[in-house]
């Protein structure tokens, strides 16, 4: 990342970062310069969603701790998108699912990813990218 590039000085924690949604968008993070399952029990398991579940919890937790020092601590829960691998059926099944009529782009995951990270205000929350799928 360049000096003086607006994520300078940002640390951004990507989980799975060796495949899937983590790998895109720690590639567009770093050509730049949390899943839904934790809010709905998500289809592949309970283990799953606990995992995901504890990364909101410790998304909150770390917030508080860490405000006061100009830090913000946010998550990102997408669903449903493309090119991951990570896909529990037919794409084309699954579209029909989601209210946009569509899967996800890992670009849109990390463009909201790069929105997070840019912004000082924005703090303790977590972000649902799901087509519309589960309102909260």
């Amino acid at each position: 990342m360049a000096t003086g590039s607006p994520l300078s000085n940002k640390v951004a924690l990507i989980t799975g970062a060796s495949g899937g949604i983590g790998q895109a968008v720690a590639r567009r993070l770093a050509a730049s310069g949390a899943s839904v399952a934790a809010l709905t029990g998500g289809i592949v398991g309970p283990h799953y969603a606990a995992s995901k579940a504890g990364l909101h919890g410790l998304t909150h937790f770390l917030a508080a701790r860490v405000a006061g020092d100009g830090v913000t601590v946010n998550a990102i829960a997408p669903a449903l998108i493309t090119e991951t691998r990570m896909l529990p059926g037919e794409p084309d099944e699954l579209k029909s699912r989601v209210p946009v009529g569509r899967l996800g782009k890992p670009d849109e995951v990390a463009d909201l990813a790069l929105t997070m990270l840019r912004n000082g205000y924005m703090t303790s929350q977590v972000v649902s990218v799901d087509g519309g799928m589960y309102p909260h």
